[in-house]
């Protein structure tokens, strides 16, 4: 593509020699034509100054339009009552849609963590990254991996995204961020969306809105966290429930909903450990489960009146991945993370999983193309026998009549 300065010498150009030809003609018509000539070059003069209007006023695309307009091809619609995946798994809506059109950056996708992904090889950093010697290992190359997959996502659909490298926190777990960094970002979005440094987004092509649908998430949800895995840990079974006995909510894939019920859940989970309300939560101040527990044991039996304020999605919805229950015997739930992979053992399979999001949804565009555009790309010598063969026989004479 030329550059708008270019176009506009071209534009001006064209005018111009458009104005002389018509000069040309009026003096060989005789002197009825200088009516006509002085038109010409009032009209030469609009269409130069309109060329250059437009190249001045026209903005560039940006890389988010870019990657929108790649995807446009597979993005699944928003108001579907289904989905297949890659796998031929058939998921489905059961429940009228609440959400019909794309909230673009009415959503915000936010990473937050106290660790820095800039060093090399990493995401932030200096250098060129090579994916290839990225290790996915926790730490700046889980982030890495994480961050690129959370990031093309929210490019793909308009949402904003945003990384926010948040400082450590005196006398709480890092991970006690979380509930201040939501109500932060929640002055300004309608929705905003926490995926934690070891899970990632596996089907590219489903926008969050039919997500939502899907899960139950109606305008007056103000949260939305999967059921957790369960675990025995020091001999445990129910080391992943609350004093009642009821699974936890994990905290590592939230979404939160600007509400005022939502911005007085947060602050309540904020407090919590103070107990000015909540006797015994400074318990989880820094032992495990840190925020997690206290939302779970506290927060979400104070604030879910109409039963769907708080929602919970399905475990193998949002948490785990395959081989997870396989391959560790102390997990209890068989949960294999059919939308959001949280990779909470394998910490090094964020590379993995967000290689496989990329190239799956790549090869579904590239198949599409090549689906649409067949009779381009494909020739079958069976099925044209006789053209193929004189049309590769021209190509041959003519190569050698170029040697």
């Amino acid at each position: 593509m030329l550059p708008p300065s270019c176009n506009r010498l071209v534009g001006l150009g064209i005018a111009t020699f458009t104005l002389i030809v018509l000069i040309f003609i009026a003096l060989h018509q005789g002197g009825g034509s200088i009516q006509q000539i002085k038109e010409a070059a009032k009209n030469a003069a609009s269409s130069a100054a309109s060329s250059a209007q437009t190249h001045l006023t026209t903005k560039p695309t940006s890389f988010g339009d870019q990657i929108s307009q790649l995807y446009q091809s597979i993005k699944h619609p928003v108001d579907s009552y289904h989905y297949v995946d890659p796998s031929g798994m058939e998921f489905k809506v059961t429940a009228n849609p609440s959400w019909k059109e794309p909230l673009g950056n009415d959503v915000l996708i936010v990473d937050m963590d106290t660790r820095w992904p800039d060093g090399d090889n990493e995401v932030f950093g200096k250098t060129k990254l090579n994916w290839e010697n990225v290790t996915g290992n926790e730490g700046g190359s889980m982030l890495t991996a994480s961050v690129l997959n959370h990031f093309m996502y929210a490019q793909i659909h308009g949402y904003d995204y945003k990384f926010y490298r948040a400082e450590p926190m005196e006398g709480l777990h890092n991970t006690w961020i979380k509930p201040y960094v939501l109500s932060e970002f929640l002055q300004s979005y309608r929705f905003v969306v926490f995926i934690d440094a070891d899970a990632t987004i596996q089907h590219l092509d489903v926008p969050l809105e039919w997500l939502f649908n899907k899960w139950g998430i109606t305008h007056r949800t103000s949260v939305a966290m999967p059921i957790d895995t369960r675990q025995i840990l020091n001999g445990d079974e129910n080391a992943s429930c609350d004093s009642k006995g009821k699974v936890t909510l994990n905290t590592g894939f939230v979404i939160a909903q600007k509400l005022p019920l939502t911005l007085k859940m947060m602050k309540a989970w904020k407090d919590c450990p103070t107990e000015k309300k909540y006797k015994g939560c400074a318990n989880w101040k820094e032992n495990w489960s840190h925020e997690q527990r206290a939302f779970s044991e506290y927060i979400r039996y104070d604030f879910n009146p109409d039963g769907d304020n708080i929602i919970e999605i399905p475990c193998d919805d949002a948490m785990g991945y395959p081989g997870l229950a396989k391959n560790h015997p102390h997990i209890l739930s068989d949960c294999k993370g059919r939308f959001v992979r949280h990779h909470t053992i394998d910490k090094s399979m964020t590379k993995t999983s967000t290689s496989d999001a990329l190239l799956n949804s790549l090869t579904d565009i590239m198949q599409k193309s090549l689906m649409r555009n067949k009779l381009k790309y494909w020739v079958s010598e069976v099925e044209r026998p006789k053209e193929f063969l004189e049309k590769f026989k021209e190509a041959e004479d003519k190569r050698e009549g170029e040697e």
